[in-house]
């Protein structure tokens, strides 16, 4: 007796192929926007040392160079004469690090103006309410300080904020704007050469309802389910 086998090939059919391809991109659409951000957080991170770097640099450069005259965040309040000194040592502080665009005008003659110095307008911080931290609260800069921005070579943003604090978006003004992702905070340590994140301040007080103060017990806290600024300490100490 011959016996014949049929051989049936088996495959899958146009519906499983089609809920198979849905599942896989409902979990790609879960998972890919979070290894992104962490993707994108390491880099920030990275380009926050480097900046962070940077600027310690130049400031130790200018200290060497002016130190004794580096006053302008002495005392409680601030006026003109405060605001010139402060630009006057921003202006340096930008030669140091061969910005590419500035607030300031820093060319001898309107350094020479005192009070009445001269500011462009076209370079300025993030507008009000666009900036956010990392509970996605939207955050506002104190007017009067929006004078005092840098753009370094590498798009970087910095802001010198409250008189001694500094802050860095390390993509200048393109997303997120979010504190302790690209948006971070260092302060000047007044006749010092080290920059300094703890003090009895909250990081951007003089303007925003949403400000925090970061300690050396609360940063790493903050930096994961906080306001984000306590990223900046854990970035450069670890």
């Amino acid at each position: 007796m011959i016996h014949h086998f049929i051989c049936r090939k088996f495959g899958f059919t146009l519906a499983e192929v089609l809920i198979t391809l849905g599942i896989i991109g409902i979990v790609a659409a879960i998972t890919l926007p979070s290894v992104i951000n962490k993707t994108q957080d390491k880099q920030f991170k990275s380009m926050f040392k480097k900046q962070y770097s940077a600027i310690a640099q130049a400031l130790q450069m200018v200290y060497a160079k002016d130190g004794e005259n580096l006053d302008f965040y002495s005392g409680t309040g601030i006026n003109n004469q405060n605001f010139w000194q402060m630009a006057i040592f921003i202006c340096k502080i930008g030669a140091e690090l061969k910005t590419v665009k500035s607030s300031l005008i820093c060319t001898e003659e309107n350094m020479n103006m005192g009070g009445n110095m001269q500011y462009n307008n076209d370079v300025s911080w993030h507008k009000s309410n666009n900036w956010f931290d990392k509970q996605g609260n939207p955050m506002v800069l104190n007017s009067g300080y929006n004078k005092f921005n840098l753009i370094l070579s590498d798009g970087a943003l910095i802001n010198f904020n409250c008189r001694n604090y500094v802050f860095i978006d390390v993509n200048g003004y393109n997303k997120p704007n979010t504190v302790g992702r690209d948006i971070f905070y260092f302060k000047l340590n007044e006749k010092n050469l080290t920059p300094i994140f703890f003090d009895n301040d909250n990081v951007n007080a003089c303007t925003s309802p949403y400000n925090t103060q970061i300690t050396e017990d609360n940063y790493k806290e903050d930096c994961e389910t906080g306001s984000g600024w306590g990223c900046s300490p854990l970035y450069i100490m670890e």
